[in-house]
């Protein structure tokens, strides 16, 4: 199970960064192109659904390598065992966040299934769906982070985190 997460990141950080490559080489087509007079239309569209999928995508490999950013000054003067019981709590508060992102974000997704973005062709269900796709690999990914937050003995609080 361990390769196959591992594999899964893999893929995961090489898609967001397929895709922010493909927003910047799009984009610079789309412009160099528009500047001699053969725009191409359906470049900003692409543009957009690619970045939404990159951004949820990047949100769950900031989630899973811990690198979102955190103001933790006030929270490290507090006793390890607060550190500790403050992160938990902290966690459960985003597993319940990122629970309803799912749930609503799912239903907001079938909602969309119809609605065409014409450029593309496509519908636009391809957009709204990275919300509840990119809230569910958060969810699993603090979760995983919750569970070692909670085995990790409040001595140890604070070390490698």
């Amino acid at each position: 199970m361990k390769t196959f997460y591992k594999k899964f990141c893999e893929l995961e950080q090489w898609t967001a960064l397929l895709l922010l490559a493909g927003i910047t080489l799009l984009v610079f087509i789309a412009a160099l192109t528009r500047t001699f007079g053969y725009p191409i239309n359906w470049a900003q569209d692409a543009a957009l659904v690619m970045f939404a999928w990159m951004c949820f995508l990047g949100g769950d490999i900031a989630v899973r390598t811990t690198g979102l950013i955190g103001v933790d000054m006030f929270v490290k003067m507090l006793p390890k065992s607060i550190q500790k019981t403050l992160d938990i709590a902290f966690k459960i508060i985003i597993l319940v966040f990122l629970g309803a992102l799912v749930v609503y974000g799912y239903q907001y997704a079938k909602g969309y299934s119809r609605r065409m973005i014409t450029t593309l062709n496509i519908s636009y269900a391809w957009v709204t769906s990275c919300v509840p796709t990119g809230a569910f690999l958060m969810f699993i990914n603090t979760a995983v982070n919750l569970i070692d937050s909670i085995k990790r003995p409040a001595s140890k609080w604070g070390e490698n985190s």
